[in-house]
């Protein structure tokens, strides 16, 4: 019983920080994101990828809590993830700038 329990806990952390690293992702490029499924989705993606910069470029940093070292990793994985795809699939496959928006509604 304690297996499974401690199994829906890592699942549900999981959910949870990608969520977190997929939304702080999107802020920090400033992209406007089609929803919680896709932050989700993106950070998950993100904590791989950033999990495997970290072992590359930087094995021995740790902060001490293990949620939040593995939420940093995350959101850097996600930003990177993002940036590659937006330089791989040009245009609007990651969604609109928000300021590209105000500008479109100015007129200009």
């Amino acid at each position: 019983m304690d297996t499974q329990l401690g199994t829906v806990a890592s699942i549900i952390s999981w959910i949870l920080a990608g969520a977190i690293a997929g939304w702080a992702a999107s802020l920090l490029l400033r992209m406007q994101r089609q929803g919680c499924l896709i932050n989700i989705a993106i950070g998950i993606a993100g904590a791989f990828v950033g999990g495997i910069i970290k072992q590359l470029f930087f094995p021995y940093f740790s902060i001490g809590f293990s949620f939040l070292d593995t939420l940093i990793s995350a959101i850097i994985g996600s930003v990177v993830l993002l940036i590659v795809a937006e330089l791989v699939l040009p245009g609007r496959q990651l969604g609109t700038r928000r300021q590209e928006r105000r500008r479109r509604r100015r007129g200009g």
